[in-house]
């Protein structure tokens, strides 16, 4: 947004108009638009970055020699450091699948 607006001043400066008023001109030009695009893309390396997260599964596989098996946190993981799309990840059972309901705890109160 800063550098945007950097931008439109210096523009602005250029054609001997306000700074606001050649903003508002150039933000609905289609020029300004493809100008302005792979900058921003450009300006951040965050946003083109892909991170490789775990696959929850129920049964862990080795996919290549370099796999392997590590624990933590009372959970097994398969990583890869030769392909980061190999990693796995445990599936733990929801704790709800498990409760004991013996009575109603919610709801309006009946009368019979």
């Amino acid at each position: 947004l800063l550098r945007t607006a950097t931008l439109a001043r210096s523009i602005a400066a250029t054609l001997g108009s306000s700074p606001q008023r050649a903003f508002g001109i150039l933000a609905r030009s289609t020029i300004w638009r493809q100008v302005e695009a792979p900058s921003t893309a450009a300006s951040n390396p965050f946003s083109l970055s892909a991170v490789r997260t775990f696959k929850d599964v129920d049964v862990l596989s080795k996919r290549c020699k370099d796999c392997y098996f590590k624990k933590m946190d009372d959970r097994w993981y398969t990583l890869c450091k030769t392909h980061g799309r190999h990693k796995q990840r445990q599936r733990m059972p929801d704790d709800r699948h498990f409760w004991i309901v013996t009575h109603r705890t919610r709801g309006p109160r009946k009368n019979f």
